[in-house]
C-alpha cells in the first residue's frame, strides 16, 4: 500500500532541494528525477488507467431471472452468445452475472473472439479471458465480476462471440429473452472455431456486457426501457446512425425487459410463473449507473405502470399519472446525483391494440395522452425523445403509422425502430 506520510515528506524535501538549487536546467531535472524516484515506489496500476481513449460499454442486457418450474440446469456445457457490439476498440472486458444466482456461479474458462456465422468464429481471433489472472472465476450470488481487459481489435456495429463453460451443475436464473443468438454444446469448447453439436438455446444467460477501450475519449448512451425497445431495436438503429455520423466513439446499449414496469416488479401473463423484470427503479443503478462510460440515459417506460393492472399484472399494482410522474421524477434525481443526463421518451400510440388486452381503452389512452405533455412540458429531463410523434399515424394519431406497426398496433417494428432513432437530437448525446 502506498504510504502517503512518506510520500508527502518526500515531496517536501524535493521541493526543499529544488528551491535550493540555480533556478536553471538543473531544476527541471530535480523535478523529473523526483517524479520518477516517486513513481517507482507507487504499486503497479491497471493498464487501462493510463491508455488513450476511454473505457465505454458497447453491449449490455438486462437480465430476469425465472421460479423453479421453469429453469434450465446446465452442466459440463459450454455456452456461446453472439453480442452486437455498438462501438468499437481495441481492448475488451466481458462482465458476467449472477444476479439472481441461489448459489455461487462457477465459471471453469471464458473466451471471447469475433464471430463468424451462426456459432463459428472467425479462426485467429480467439482470446482467453482471465479474472484476476486466472483463467476460472467463481461469482458469489448476487455479483457480477468483471474480466480483465484483453487485447481483440472490435469493430463499431459488428458481432463477437463470448464463450462460457459450466463445468458443474448450473441452474440458469440469471438469464433473459430476446437478446440475440446463444448456443449451448457438451464440454468444455470454448476455443473451438465451430462448435461441434450446438443446439441453439431460447434464453440468454450469465453474460450481461461488453465493454472496450475507444482509441479517443467518448462515453456511453444507456436506454432503459421495456419491449416497445426489444422489438424496435431503435438503440441498434442508434448506433449505425452514430457510426454513420462518425460518431463512433459513443456507445449505445440497451437493458429493455419485456413486460417492465417503473414502479412495480413484474409477473408475466400466465402468473408467477415468468418473472419479466425487477422495476426500473429496482434496477437502475444495476443496468445504468453500472455501464461503464454511461453519460447519457434514456428513459422509456410507463405504459405497463399505467394500463396493465387488473389485466395483465395484479389489479393492485395500480399506477395513477401522478405516481408515474413522481417516479420518473425519482429517475432524474438520480441520474443527476451521478452527473448522467437523462432523456425522457414519450409513450408511442397503442389504438387498435392486439396483444395485451385491456390496454387500450379511452382511459389509459388519456392517461398516456397526459403523460406525454408532463414528458414534452414539464422540463425536468434534459432532453425529450418524441417517440409518439415519431411513430403515429397523422390520420388516427391515437394508432401506430402502418409502416411503423410489428402487427401487433403497439410494438413498433424495426422500421418505426430507425424513425424513432432518426428522430433523436444528436447535441443530447454529445
Amino acid at each position: 500500500m502506498l504510504n502517503f506520510s512518506l510520500l508527502s515528506d518526500s515531496l517536501a524535501m524535493s521541493a526543499k532541494l529544488c528551491w535550493r538549487s540555480a533556478i536553471d536546467r538543473r531544476m527541471l531535472f530535480c523535478a523529473a528525477a523526483t517524479t520518477i524516484v516517486l513513481l517507482a515506489s507507487v504499486p503497479y496500476a491497471a493498464a487501462d488507467d493510463n491508455e488513450p481513449g476511454d473505457r465505454v460499454q458497447s453491449w449490455a442486457v438486462g437480465h430476469t431471472t425465472h421460479l423453479p418450474a421453469i429453469t434450465t440446469q446446465y452442466s459440463n456445457q459450454t455456452i456461446r452468445e453472439i453480442v452486437h457490439t455498438s462501438v468499437g476498440g481495441s481492448q475488451v472486458r466481458v462482465r458476467i452475472a449472477n444476479t439472481f444466482g441461489s448459489a455461487p456461479l462457477v465459471i471453469g474458462a471464458a473466451h471471447v473472439a469475433v464471430s463468424s456465422s451462426g456459432s463459428s468464429i472467425v479462426p485467429g481471433t480467439d482470446r482467453v479471458l482471465t479474472f484476476g489472472g486466472r483463467s476460472s472465476v467463481t461469482i458469489p450470488a448476487g455479483a457480477p465480476a468483471v474480466s480483465d481487459p484483453v487485447d481483440l481489435q472490435v469493430q463499431p456495429v459488428s458481432d463477437i462471440a463470448v464463450s462460457i463453460y459450466l463445468p458443474s451443475p448450473t441452474l440458469g436464473e440469471t438469464t433473459t429473452f430476446f437478446q440475440g443468438t446463444s448456443f449451448v454444446s457438451a464440454g468444455n469448447v470454448t476455443g473451438s472455431v465451430n462448435l461441434s453439436g450446438a443446439a441453439p438455446l431460447s434464453e440468454w444467460p450469465f453474460v450481461s456486457g461488453v465493454s472496450v477501450l475507444t482509441s479517443r475519449p467518448g462515453h456511453d448512451i444507456v436506454a432503459i426501457t421495456d419491449s416497445a425497445t426489444l422489438i424496435s431495436q431503435w438503440p441498434s438503429a442508434l448506433a449505425d446512425r452514430l457510426n454513420a455520423r462518425n460518431m463512433d466513439n459513443l456507445g449505445v446499449v440497451s437493458t429493455a425487459l419485456a413486460g417492465n414496469r417503473l414502479l412495480f416488479n413484474s409477473a408475466g401473463p400466465t402468473g408467477p410463473e415468468t418473472q419479466w423484470g425487477q422495476s426500473v427503479f429496482t434496477r437502475f443503478d444495476r443496468d445504468v449507473l453500472g455501464q461503464a462510460g454511461a453519460q447519457v440515459v434514456i428513459v422509456w417506460i410507463g405504459l405497463n405502470d399505467l394500463a396493465g393492472a387488473g389485466a395483465f399484472y395484479p389489479a393492485s399494482e395500480n399506477a395513477s399519472v401522478d405516481d408515474v410522474i413522481a417516479g420518473l421524477r425519482q429517475l432524474v434525481g438520480r441520474a443527476h446525483e451521478y452527473g448522467l443526463r437523462i432523456l425522457g421518451c414519450t409513450i408511442s400510440p397503442m389504438g387498435g391494440n392486439t396483444s395485451l388486452p385491456g390496454f387500450d381503452t379511452p382511459q389509459h389512452e388519456a392517461e398516456r395522452q397526459a403523460l406525454n405533455q408532463w414528458i414534452r412540458t414539464s422540463g425536468v429531463f434534459d432532453g425529450v425523445v418524441d417517440a409518439d410523434k415519431a411513430l403515429r399515424d397523422p390520420a388516427q394519431p391515437t394508432r401506430l403509422l402502418p409502416a411503423y406497426d410489428s402487427g401487433d398496433h403497439l410494438h413498433p417494428n424495426t422500421d418505426g425502430g430507425r424513425a424513432v432513432a432518426n428522430s433523436i437530437d444528436l447535441k443530447l448525446l454529445r
